[in-house]
């Protein structure tokens, strides 16, 4: 015995339950629908930036930025820029270390080339010389929050 109620009632019950048989698009929708509810809730602790949250910046004619992350307590932030084909990066001094991943495309740092999948790190106090691109590139950049017009 399950308190008041008998055991045997819920097995012939379930027993005499046939599935539902849903056409195709609306199990597609209710699927969809659990998955939204079930990604919207990010574990304590954590943030997600959707693909579509957030807005690209242009910085000059040829050069956009997506910040992603921030931490204003350590100067850090964690971008995507996209430098359209003949764009160029001043050079500049790095005060803290930076992480360079191509993820599209490829580009110079001065006349050392980086292709997609490549990971460039630059040292505290290294300098850069100018990032260009004659394909068009997509990285994304850990770094030091710069103050100038550039990432």
């Amino acid at each position: 015995m399950n308190g008041p109620y008998d055991d045997a009632i819920f097995e012939q019950l379930a027993a005499a339950i046939r599935p539902a048989e849903l056409p195709a698009a609306k199990r597609e929708r209710l699927r969809r629908r659990v998955l939204e509810r079930a990604r919207a809730q990010a574990p304590d602790g954590t943030r997600t930036l959707r693909a579509d949250d957030g807005e690209w910046q242009s910085l000059d004619d040829k050069i956009r930025i997506r910040v992603l992350h921030r931490d204003a307590a350590t100067n850090r932030q964690t971008l995507l820029m996209r430098v359209a084909a003949g764009g160029r990066m001043p050079g500049h001094r790095h005060t803290q270390s930076e992480e360079f991943l191509v993820l599209e495309g490829e580009c110079h740092i001065g006349t050392h080339r980086l292709c997609a999948g490549d990971m460039h790190v630059a040292d505290a106090g290294s300098w850069h010389d100018d990032i260009t691109t004659e394909t068009g590139v997509l990285v994304l950049v850990h770094g030091e929050i710069r103050m100038s017009g550039h990432a």
